[in-house]
């Protein structure tokens, strides 16, 4: 007689409304604003990330993630319940920016006073915001936290998707968000393919000591090989930078010495805010823009990075993915109240006609304006110059530019 092979079972799946994969910046407020809203009360969410928040010590360097947020960001994070915890964060509240080009003598300035505006945004480490964020999450009644725990695979069922983690738990749910980054498992799990670009170039971060005070300024100067920014710190002598740069140039200028490169970027950055008289760790990372060619799928939606990765050129990337939580939390609170389910088709294809088109539109738009300032031609270098000086006196135009960058 045969011996029998010991009986396998299956594991019983957990079963949630909606699961998010990911608690980065956009998945942790996505599901905030939607948990918090009294339609959505009844909602069981789940919420996977493969590490923890944590905020850092208040004496520990600043990381080199840092983002800026725009007065629209921001509202969103105060209707999220999580305004005064932000504020309490080291940040740095910037009320103007500079922008110059290299080649000629174009300039444009930015002041929060031409539009009546306090400020025009924060400067804020990427860590810091997903732990305030995170922490405010944890403390809804009808979210459970699978953090740090690791995704094993997404299978797609009749009535919805299976979701198995790396230690053999089983959750599922109709609706998926997928939150999960530029190479995002939710994506491909759902067949959704992505168009992507790439620069040719990397981003080199780093954060630097100046002589001088920022000011409160975001200071931008483009450069032909790509442009260079210094963004300020909650330190008024301390400003994150990122520096697009040719693929090999970057790397070259990565393994420099500390001081030769801090004499490289000084120059380069024509010492506006003096010597610079630190620098920290550097870091690179290449520039690719991808964009998926559906944000929804029966059942799933994307946000943030998973959907669209954009040029950091005008530092909007983290800003297109908190509004891509803030209108899909809308639309599918707006069926709920309906007396519809929440994965009903309605909210998924209104909130992907809300964003993809104008995701798209910014997306080309700063390939564009990358080009247009890359461009050697004399014709062009005198038109974009005197472009940028007439724009700088332009008055309602520029004030109607100003609302439309931040928000407002």
């Amino acid at each position: 007689m045969s011996e029998l092979s010991p009986a396998t079972t299956t594991p019983v799946a957990r079963e949630f409304d909606v699961v998010v994969l990911g608690a980065g910046m956009v998945g942790s407020l996505f599901a905030l604003l939607l948990t918090r809203d009294p339609a959505a009360r009844a909602l069981r969410v789940a919420v996977i990330d493969a590490e923890q928040s944590s905020l850092p010590a208040a004496d520990a360097p600043f990381d080199l993630r840092v983002s800026a947020i725009t007065r629209a960001s921001e509202d969103l994070i105060a209707r999220a319940g999580c305004g005064p915890a932000l504020a309490a964060q080291r940040l740095c509240r910037f009320t103007d920016m500079e922008v110059w080009d290299a080649d000629g003598t174009g300039r444009v300035h930015f002041s929060a006073g031409e539009v009546g505006e306090s400020h025009l945004g924060l400067l804020v480490e990427n860590r810091i915001l997903q732990a305030v964020l995170c922490e405010q999450l944890w403390r809804q009644p009808t979210v459970t936290a699978y953090c740090p725990r690791r995704l094993h695979s997404l299978q797609r069922l009749r009535h919805g998707w299976q979701v198995t983690l790396a230690d053999g738990e089983v959750l599922s749910a109709p609706l998926v968000i997928g939150a999960d980054g530029a190479n995002s498992r939710v994506r491909d799990a759902a067949g959704l393919s992505v168009s992507t670009w790439d620069y040719e170039q990397k981003g080199l971060v780093c954060t630097v000591t100046t002589e001088r005070s920022h000011r409160h300024t975001a200071w931008q100067r483009f450069l032909p090989d790509g442009p260079l920014a210094f963004l300020p710190l909650a330190d008024e002598h301390q400003c994150s930078i990122v520096w697009t740069l040719p693929t090999s140039e970057a790397e070259r200028l990565q393994a420099l010495p500390a001081a030769e490169f801090a004499a490289e970027l000084g120059r380069a950055f024509e010492h506006r805010l003096g010597a610079i008289t630190a620098t920290g760790a550097r870091a690179a990372f290449p520039l690719l823009a991808r964009h998926a060619e559906q944000y929804t799928r029966e059942g799933v939606a994307l946000i943030g990075d998973a959907a669209h990765s954009i040029h950091p050129l005008a530092g909007q990337g983290v800003n297109l993915g908190l509004l891509d939580a803030g209108v899909l939390a809308d639309e599918l609170l707006a069926v709920l109240k309906a007396g519809l389910p929440v994965d009903h088709a309605r909210a998924l294809s209104r909130y992907s006609r809300q964003r993809r088109g104008h995701n798209a539109l910014l997306m080309h738009g700063m390939t564009g304006f990358e080009r247009l300032f890359a461009a050697r031609d004399s014709g062009l270098r005198v038109l974009r110059n005197s472009g940028m000086r007439l724009f700088d006196r332009s008055g309602l135009l520029k004030q109607w530019v100003m609302r439309t960058a931040i928000g407002r």
